[in-house]
């Protein structure tokens, strides 16, 4: 990594505050980074969130943390990048969101209010970077399976007009991506603490769970953890309407739009 970024030992272990031997003893194995060194250091070589992910969780089972690492969000452009090169990687991807629509099926002007709402800096560069990830992702995508509950359709993040064309949308997937809706009347037969995105990459593969929030994103891949949120998206699942029922759902939340429209 050091090489293919053109620079030498000394220059590393100057950028990152290291002595040249302390540097050297780690690159050489003879002496082990601590799990945020190995972070600084691989933050410092930019390198791809996929390989990130890969060298700190190795790291973090040898220091008795396995599959447990947090990922500082690094701005929209590294974050974007992030998950497109996660996504790239996985067959199929569950997805539990309590408070938004989740950022793949967002539309433009959604994603810009709640990029707004959130407090993010530069939220031009969200949208643009939110919209090229859809559009590589359902270019090339695995299935998608997602939970939402029924108060992320009357979202206060964004306008009515703005909530209207979201809504358009989601009644309008395409093929791979299903959609089931938690009703709000329902009593939920396990209460999920956090929204999360599951990535499967396959057979004899591990998983790995996403939850993000504004400032670092954490990432799980042990297999207790990665069990217990499989367990909680199926049983969030079996709770949530239907596909075609959830379609219905999110029509009459439109139709209600469309009065508050019109009336004003």
């Amino acid at each position: 990594m050091r090489e293919d970024c053109g620079l030498t030992g000394v220059q590393v272990a100057a950028a990152i505050g290291w002595t040249q031997s302390k540097f050297s003893r780690v690159e050489t194995g003879r002496f082990a980074a601590s799990l945020s060194e190995l972070a600084k250091l691989l933050d410092f070589y930019g390198v791809g969130e996929d390989v990130r992910a890969e060298l700190l969780s190795r790291s973090a089972r040898r220091d008795g943390i396995e599959g447990a690492w947090i990922v500082r969000a690094g701005g929209p452009r590294a974050r974007h990048t992030s998950l497109v090169a996660v996504e790239s990687r996985a067959e199929q991807l569950s997805q539990f969101q309590a408070a938004v629509v989740p950022g793949l099926l967002q539309t433009p002007a959604y994603a810009r209010a709640v990029a707004a709402s959130a407090g993010f800096a530069d939220v031009d560069e969200i949208v643009r970077r939110r919209s090229s990830r859809q559009a590589h992702y359902f270019e090339n995508g695995p299935r998608y399976e997602v939970v939402i509950t029924e108060s992320v359709l009357a979202s206060s993040a964004a306008s009515a007009s703005v909530m209207d064309e979201q809504l358009s949308r989601l009644v309008a997937l395409p093929a791979g991506v299903t959609l089931r809706i938690l009703p709000l009347e329902h009593a939920l037969p396990v209460t999920p603490l956090v929204s999360f995105l599951m990535f499967d990459f396959g057979v004899n593969k591990p998983s790995v769970v996403l939850i993000e929030s504004q400032t670092a994103d954490l990432y799980v891949s042990s297999e207790p953890d990665v069990e217990a949120y499989s367990g909680l998206f199926d049983r969030l699942s079996e709770a949530a309407q239907g596909v075609e029922e959830s379609a219905e759902t999110i029509k009459s939340h439109r139709r209600t739009l469309r009065r508050v429209l019109r009336k004003g």
